[in-house]
């Protein structure tokens, strides 16, 4: 690949001819590629073997005496290369990668002279070659019935060294103990490889460098090496790059926003076109990688870096002629470019400081894996921010628009105000997944012919919607342009309305285009059969087309514009999370976009375009359901009421130019041009996602002025929360723990729909079922004879903040597990939590040693457990699926109310975190320990405690938990088993409390007005004896 990339492999196989020694301009460069090929072959060479070679002069040669020595196609290389194979056997304990990589390389050896083996024959020597003790392994890898992937194979085997590895940790748990504990040194831990003290064999540094080395091939070092060529080399100039972008499928967590100090590139590097503060196009420019593959560097311009210091100072750096590399993996700051400017770099040990010529220290990166990361922020020139928005940004202010219909605006210069980069595909959009599901069409070869304006419309009635809109609709119609694809579109509240809203459209429509309608096509639906409607098209010359009964294909048109609308209308109703409710407004604002978008019948102009003459503007797209803030006019406030009112963007104005918008506090519609949006938060949508939802720059319309993204917006506090279990308290706190916000939670489904909060609870019953149905708890089945179905109920809950406020209303299916038998749909039960007592211990360490603490919440988590037994159990109350009356539930996973579910979930938990290099303390089986990292784990059912000083580890074992579970990061704690947690990490202090309950003590006893005092009793009162005539207390209160 070396001899590829610098084109000199010409010269090794012999094709290249040798030029005419007259013309010396190409003979000259013929010697010196000639040279090149033979350095490049040469020093690839071990420095063992090169007496081999003799006295190398011409490339070719010195090839084909390597070739000669290592390649030879003769029966006994084969025979000595098969014996090698043959005789390869892993050992018991011995690394299962060290064994891949050998028995990889045999494989290659094979192939090179000829001996080409498949991939079926690979899988079976390779376990062939295994141990007994992965006999397990190769017996459920037999049962099925083809040959695996060698991929496949090789995964399931380090994932089953890495389960044994735990399971080996688990004997030496007391040493772990005391290291827990502070009490034994980790120099006491000996690796087996190296022979240095603090870490073991599989997390040696020697060996996994040795493993690299061996995955690299044959060609040894040279892998990693980044060459530039000369100045005189054809006149293209070619730029050296780090190696390790060539192995970036090791590196797939560097970000591509990340900025790597890079001792081998020659110049700076950037992916991001947006951060040049100066910006230069200019002819391709090769950039060359490590493994033979090359790059285009499209242009150059000047960046500006903000350098986080370890200091926490902030130190302002302009970088010159960098690169924009728009494929590059992540950027590149070049140590020999900054060198050349009279920068120094150091290296040592985790650490690169970056000193300018009086020693002051101007840029810091750490070490991330095998790269050092530069701790900086990027600055993002006004101009450029001002220009262009995430595409994922415009899909979703779009409606949803699919990607390729937001190129073809762009592509095409169909609208005004749209930009983004059209080579970037979409981030995968839940909304659109959920909303937009179809099976795949049939061919079609129809031709459309030539119409002209209002000549045929499309008409068809779309109904009846589940939910009544804001206006009480139940359906709409819509009237579909043939020529232009044009849609408007009205909504009804029944069906005998149509004749109505046509003849209301059609005196606006004829009236703005100066035309008159000659067809109407519909199906054969009453609301388009009726006597008045069929005399009325008759008095204005329209001609009537009925499609076939039960053929909506001849009404196509019309029929693929309701489904679009639908599935738009439903994937931005699940992306902002408003209530369906809200189905009216979402279709307006998808009919406003979709005569904004591409069609296909159109050829390069959007319907709006084509009806009206003319290109639309879009720049005034904004994301559906997101909030925004109304400027409230002077004459409607007084002096000190706030100059905006928060509202929830629906759309755009029909009858005005504005924005139309729905009051958050007055619950009221409103239409205004003087908005300024927040397209990052959603008031409705559920709190899982928005967590950690990056935001973006907020825009104000009236203002030509945009915000960059320098400005760091504060992100609003997240709310303290309770756990989502019933808890059991120690018998210490006696029945005054008991004591909480009270409310009138419903008891049955009845009770909850006849409540005031009934639409709360019934959106609370239809999250559960589709958490349900996520993670796959049930399927319906026929109950088989001498089975029992458990009976189950819905448990609702409304969740209260320490403030005393409804967070959200919780509706849980449970199963009656009260009806269960031993031995029959359960065996064990037992399932731990942590003690109170281990968790303060946790809190005490984590403010000793200044460990920041995490708090994570898995939503229902006893649906992540798998059952053993079979268990059935009715269909839910409100949510018995018609037609399948009879049927019942046969459970796949775990569900509340079963004996055994704690457990289940329990095991699941502790499988994941054992993955994850966690081991069990002994003295509480609920509290986990990494002590390589010390990483402290606390779980009590599903609320989970992280303890640690490393915001990436933490961030790491956060990602990989919410991998496997569905999970809410609450952020830092604050708020655990009913006691309040205060950290301040400044000064390695923690607070507990508990003061909701507090609160509601005194509450109960009537004492909540009091003023606080030291002392219960004021010690200089004199207590008398009780009279008749004292104030009589109520006993049963104390």
């Amino acid at each position: 690949m070396a001899l590829i990339k610098d084109d000199v492999w010409s010269l090794v196989n012999g094709t290249e001819p040798i030029p005419d020694l007259t013309d010396t301009n190409k003979y000259s460069k013929y010697v010196l590629k000639k040279n090149k090929a033979l350095a490049i072959v040469v020093l690839s060479v071990d420095p063992k073997l090169l007496y081999l070679l003799g006295e190398p002069e011409d490339p070719k040669e010195v090839w084909n005496k390597l070739a000669d020595q290592f390649q030879k196609k003769t029966w006994s290389n084969k025979l000595q290369l098969r014996r090698r194979l043959y005789a390869l056997r892993l050992k018991e304990g011995g690394s299962v990668q060290e064994h891949i990589n050998t028995m990889t390389e045999i494989f290659n050896e094979l192939s090179i002279i000829g001996d080409q083996m498949n991939e079926e024959d690979r899988v079976v020597h390779l376990l062939a070659s295994l141990p007994e003790s992965y006999d397990m392994l190769v017996t459920a890898l037999e049962a099925n019935s083809e040959i695996p992937k060698m991929e496949f194979v090789t995964e399931k085997i380090l994932h089953e060294e890495r389960k044994s590895l735990v399971k080996d940790n688990d004997s030496i748990s007391v040493k772990q103990e005391k290291a827990f504990y502070g009490k034994e040194s980790r120099k006491t831990i000996k690796c087996h490889h190296c022979g240095k003290e603090g870490h073991i064999k599989r997390n040696c540094w020697a060996l996994k460098n040795q493993q690299t080395k061996q995955g690299a091939g044959s060609s040894g070092e040279k892998s990693n090496s980044a060459e530039s060529k000369q100045e005189g080399d054809d006149g293209n100039e070619s730029v050296g790059l780090l190696a390790a972008h060539a192995m970036s499928a090791y590196d797939k967590n560097v970000l591509a926003n990340t900025w790597i100090v890079d001792s081998g590139a020659t110049c700076h590097m950037c992916n991001n076109k947006e951060l040049f503060v100066q910006y230069n196009d200019k002819d391709s420019v090769s950039v060359s990688l490590g493994d033979g593959h090359s790059l285009e560097a499209l242009g150059s311009g000047k960046i500006i870096l903000k350098m986080l210091l370890p200091d926490d100072k902030i130190q302002k750096c302009t970088l010159s002629d960098v690169l924009y590399v728009p494929k590059l993996s992540f950027n590149l700051l070049s140590v020999s470019k900054s060198a050349k400017l009279g920068k120094v770099t150091k290296f040592s040990g985790n650490e690169c400081k970056i000193f300018c010529e009086k020693d002051n220290l101007i840029a810091f990166a750490e070490k991330k894996g095998n790269l050092y990361h530069l701790k900086c922020t990027m600055y993002v020139h006004k101009a450029n921010a001002a220009c262009k928005l995430d595409e994922n940004i415009w899909h979703r202010r779009y409606g949803h628009l699919g990607i390729d219909n937001l190129k073809i605006l762009v592509r095409d210069d169909l609208v005004d105000g749209l930009n983004f980069d059209v080579n970037k595909e979409l981030e995968f959009c839940e909304a659109c997944v959920k909303g937009k599901s179809k099976k795949s069409p049939f061919p079609c070869n129809k031709v459309k012919p030539d119409r002209e304006p209002l000549e045929l419309i499309h008409s068809d009635v779309c109904g009846k919607i589940n939910e009544k809109s804001l206006s009480n609709g139940e359906y709409f119609v819509t009237f579909i342009d043939d020529a232009t694809r044009y849609v408007w579109v009205y909504i009804l509240k029944g069906k005998h309305e149509v004749f109505a809203k046509f003849k209301e459209w059609k005196k606006c429509v004829e009236n703005q285009m100066g035309r008159k309608i000659k067809m109407l096509r519909t199906d054969n639906g009453g609301e388009y059969k009726s006597n008045d409607f069929e005399q009325y098209l008759i008095g204005e010359g329209i001609r009537h087309e009925y499609t076939i009964p039960k053929t909506p294909e001849q009404n196509g048109v019309s029929e693929r514009m309701n489904r679009t609308l639908v599935e738009q209308i439903r994937a931005m109703l699940i992306d902002s999370g408003l209530p369906h409710r809200f189905w009216a407004e979402a279709l307006s604002t998808a009919c406003y976009l979709k005569n904004r978008s591409p069609a296909r019948a159109l050829k390069g102009k959007t319907p709006c375009q084509a009806l009206m003459g003319k290109k639309p503007t879009v720049h005034h797209l904004r994301v559906f359901g997101c909030v925004c803030y109304a400027h409230v006019p002077k004459d409607e406030r007084r002096k000190l009421d706030p100059k905006s009112v928060k509202c929830i963007f629906l759309g755009y104005g029909s009858e005005v130019k504005g924005y139309r918008l729905f009051d958050l506090e007055k619950k009221r519609i409103l239409n205004s041009r003087d908005v300024t949006f927040d397209e990052s938060h959603y008031e409705f949508k559920k709190e899982k996602d928005v967590v950690q939802t990056e935001t973006p720059t907020i825009e104000i319309m009236h203002s030509e002025e945009w915000v960059s993204d320098d400005d760091d917006d504060e992100q609003p506090d997240l709310p303290v929360r309770l756990s989502e279990r019933v808890k059991r308290p120690p018998d210490m706190y006696g029945e005054w723990v008991s004591v909480g916000h009270k409310t009138s939670d419903p008891t049955s489904v009845s009770e909850a729909l006849l409540s005031d909060d009934k639409e709360h609870w019934m959106d609370a019953m239809k999250q559960e079922m589709s958490s349900i149905q996520e993670s796959d708890v049930y399927e319906l089945v026929e109950l088989p004879k001498g089975s029992k179905a458990l009976k189950c109920r819905w448990v609702f809950k409304k969740k209260i903040l320490s403030n005393g406020s409804v967070e959200r209303y919780k509706a849980r299916l449970v199963a009656q597990g009260c009806s269960q038998k031993f031995g029959i749909d359960y065996d064990e039960t037992f399932c731990p939590v942590a003690r109170f007592e281990s968790v303060r211990t946790v809190l005490a360490l984590a403010s000793q040693r200044g460990m920041k603490l995490h708090h994570m919440d898995v939503t229902t988590a006893f649906l992540n457990g798998t059952l053993m037994e079979e268990v059935y159990m009715k269909q839910p109350d409100g949510f018995v699926e018609q037609g399948k009356e009879t049927m019942v539930c046969k459970l796949k996973k775990s569900i509340y109310g079963l004996k055994q579910s704690p457990r289940c979930w329990n095991y699941a938990l502790d499988s994941s975190l054992r993955e994850l290099g966690f081991v069990q303390t002994s003295g509480d089986p609920c509290i986990y320990v990494n002590l390589e990292e010390f990483f402290i784990v606390a779980v009590y059912v599903d609320d989970i405690i992280l303890a640690c000083n490393c915001d990436d580890k933490v961030r790491n074992v956060k990602d990989s938990l919410a991998s496997q579970f569905k999970l809410k990061d609450l952020g830092e704690l604050q708020y655990f088993l009913g006691v309040k947690v205060v950290q301040d990490t400044v000064k390695g202090q923690i607070w507990i409390g508990q003061p909701l309950y507090i609160e509601n003590i005194l509450k109960k006893f009537g004492m909540e007005d009091s003023k606080p005092v030291e002392t219960p009793v004021d010690p200089n009162q004199n207590v008398c004896k009780a009279t008749d005539e004292c104030t009589i207390f109520d006993k049963e209160q104390y």
